[in-house]
């Protein structure tokens, strides 16, 4: 075998300046030969603190010198409570009442003659006319309030006037 051997000269190797000038155009600065760099030094960790520190204490300053109004105060503030409380004070304001729950509304249905239940509309309209309304079960209440203020003969009394119903939904027609 036979090897062959390139025929064509090997290329020619340019100085590094002499191939910045000439493609570089006319206009352009001529770059300074490139510096080896020395390792960046990482900062110590107080010079990061004094760092950190000093652009907070800049921060400050520009916030301490900016004018604001302050806050309104709401129209039924509470009086000003003294700083210094002992701990008996304390243990008083733990010890709060606890809010009463309102009691749980109850639905039902109920059957009335038509001539009580027509009572309820023209209760109403009095009160209407006396400068307040009322709701259907706002008087229904009234009138349980009523009762469980009277007496026990009164309330027999009243009791034995109030016709019975037959109770059950209406036969359909």
């Amino acid at each position: 075998m036979t090897t062959k051997e390139n025929p064509s000269p090997s290329p020619v190797v340019q100085p590094a300046e002499a191939v910045g000038t000439a493609a570089a155009p006319a206009s352009a600065p001529a770059k300074a030969p490139a510096r080896a760099r020395a390792p960046r030094k990482t900062p110590s960790v107080e010079q990061t603190v004094a760092k950190h520190q000093q652009a907070l204490a800049e921060a400050l300053e520009k916030a301490e010198a900016i004018s604001y109004d302050p806050p309104q105060a709401p129209k039924a503030a509470k009086p000003a409570k003294a700083t210094a409380k002992t701990k008996a004070e304390k243990v008083e304001k733990v010890e709060k009442p606890a809010k009463l729950k309102k009691p749980r509304l109850v639905r039902d249905s109920y059957a009335m003659p038509e001539t009580e239940y027509a009572q309820i509309a023209v209760l109403k309209k009095r009160m209407a006319s006396l400068g307040s309304e009322a709701k259907k079960s706002e008087l229904l209440r009234a009138g349980i309030a009523v009762l469980a203020a009277l007496n026990d003969a009164e309330l027999q009394a009243v009791m034995g006037r109030i016709e019975r119903i037959k109770t059950g939904r209406p036969a359909k027609k």
